[in-house]
Order: C-alpha cells, then sequence, then structure tokens
C-alpha cells in the first residue's frame, strides 16, 4: 500500500498539500483517514476545509477525478470498459456504470459510441496560492456552558441545508432567540458527518423538555472574530482549517466548536459573530 508522506513546502495550505497528494496517487488505496492523518488533523476537519475550497469533499473530488479520467480514456482509446472499470477503483462493470451514469447522464457504451457527447467533466485542481483570510485568534479560558436548542446530523454533501435548519429552529425555539446570544455547535465528528445544533443558553427561561442540550466544556479556545457578511462564514471556517491551524502553536482539542452571535447580530450586516475552536496550548 502507498505509503503518504508529508511535503516540505509549508507554505502551501492542506487543502493544496491534498490535493497533490490525491493527483499524485490518483489510481492508488486513497481514503479520508489517509489524507488526514498525514495532515495531522481529524478526518472531519480536513473534510470541513476541502470542501469549502474545493466544493466537494475529499472522497467525492477523487471519485468524480476517477470518473473523468475514465471518461477521456473511452474517448480516446479502444480500452474494454471493463478495464477501465477496475482501473478506476471499481469492483464491478455494473457499479462503475451506475456511477458513471449517475456522475454524467450517460452509460459508458454511449460516450464510446459517441465521444463528443458534452460531458460535466472535474478536471484536476492546482492550488498554487490562497488569498484566504488573514487570522489573528484571540485565546481565551471560557466556563461550562449549557446550551439548549435543535439538532441534526449533517454530512460536507449536506452541509448547504444548515441556513434552512435556522429557520426551522427559530420557529420551534420561539421567541427566547430573538434578542438574546444564540450558537450553531458542531459536534460528533464521524468521517465526513457531524452534527448541528442551533442553540441559545439554557438558563431556565424556556421549557426545553423537548429540546435538545449540549455541554460546552470548560476550557481554552481560540475565537476568530468573522468581520464579513455571514454568507461567507465559510471562508472563515476555511482559513481556520486550512491554512492557521498548519503553523499555530496549539493542537485542537475534543468537543464541540461553535459559532457564538451576538445579541444584536443581523443577516443584514456585517460582523457580530465568532467561531470558537476548543484547544490545548503548546507546554
Amino acid at each position: 500500500m502507498t505509503q503518504l508522506k508529508p511535503l516540505t513546502d509549508r507554505k502551501q495550505t492542506r487543502v493544496a498539500r491534498t490535493l497533490w497528494r490525491i493527483e499524485a496517487g490518483l489510481y492508488g488505496p486513497l481514503s479520508l483517514t489517509a489524507l488526514a492523518e498525514v495532515e495531522g488533523i481529524s478526518p472531519f476537519h480536513l473534510s470541513r476545509a476541502f470542501a469549502l475550497s474545493v466544493g466537494r469533499s475529499p472522497m467525492a473530488y477523487v471519485k468524480a477525478r476517477r470518473l473523468s479520467e475514465a471518461a477521456l480514456t473511452l474517448r480516446n482509446t479502444d480500452t474494454k470498459v471493463v478495464e477501465i472499470a477496475f482501473a478506476a477503483g471499481f469492483e464491478t462493470h455494473e457499479g462503475f456504470s451506475r456511477s458513471f451514469r449517475a456522475a454524467f447522464g450517460y452509460a459508458p457504451s454511449e460516450v464510446r459510441r459517441n465521444p463528443d457527447l458534452s460531458l460535466d467533466l472535474q478536471e484536476a485542481i492546482v492550488m498554487a496560492s490562497t488569498d484566504q483570510p488573514k487570522l489573528d485568534p484571540a485565546f481565551v479560558t471560557r466556563p461550562e456552558q449549557r446550551l439548549v436548542g435543535l439538532s441534526r446530523r449533517f454530512t460536507m454533501a449536506t452541509r448547504n441545508q444548515v441556513p434552512q435548519f435556522w429557520q426551522e429552529a427559530a420557529a420551534e425555539i420561539g421567541q427566547a432567540m430573538y434578542g438574546v446570544e444564540t450558537f450553531g455547535a458542531t459536534y460528533d465528528f464521524e468521517g465526513e458527518a457531524f452534527t448541528y445544533m442551533v442553540a441559545i443558553a439554557d438558563d431556565g427561561r424556556i421549557d426545553t423538555e423537548h429540546l435538545n442540550h449540549l455541554v460546552l466544556p470548560a476550557g481554552d479556545y481560540a475565537v476568530f472574530s468573522h468581520e464579513g457578511h455571514i454568507s461567507t462564514i465559510g471562508d472563515t471556517w476555511s482559513a481556520i482549517f486550512d491554512a492557521w491551524a498548519s503553523s499555530a502553536d496549539v493542537t485542537f482539542a475534543d468537543g464541540p466548536e461553535f459559532e457564538h452571535y451576538a445579541a444584536d447580530f443581523s443577516l443584514e450586516a456585517p460582523g457580530g459573530v465568532s467561531i470558537c475552536i476548543p484547544i490545548k496550548r503548546a507546554g
């Protein structure tokens, strides 16, 4: 099995290095766990940074690249379809054909017969540099805090549903959400899946029996201010786990990561939100 190795050029971001490793070993035994391990980061954190930068999760990108290269081979060679399927990492011709049709809208045989068909191919992405926001977090020690709200399981593929989930949660929690600090907490990471909770402080003001509960542990946190509009908060999340974490003199601690919205936060104006990441200070 090919062993992934760290690159010596640490000026590149984690996403750029991961893209390089994928392209260098496109037909090898790539896995999210191995890609994350060589970067010294959890699979979920790598998946989030990668998806926010590239638009796909790492393994979805791997699959799209392999299918795209397979489509080019179908167009330009006489290689048997079953051989192309195996080379692309599929165990059966049937599985390859299903994935190929799902990706391009055509069966492999149709592309072989008509190579001029228009296909939405995934080209190799190369990131030579980054214009991500510069981050200068504050390091604070927070006491334990109890939250109450509504939670739901998401994946990196379904993360675009989170804004709509906020609307659902606001309707469920009711008037208690307005004019107070609110939280968007991310926890229970597993591969590319996570639980997201829209919450307020559990201070006894409302009946919480029908809602979900979460404890934010006491400890040290890196707090990143997001100065832009809320629609661009993904850029700050990406910069934290892609570029900043590579050079930071801290390690991530277990526990929920969360967005903290000020009481006067507005969807119409920039600012009013920060991202809090549990950490362990060096030494």
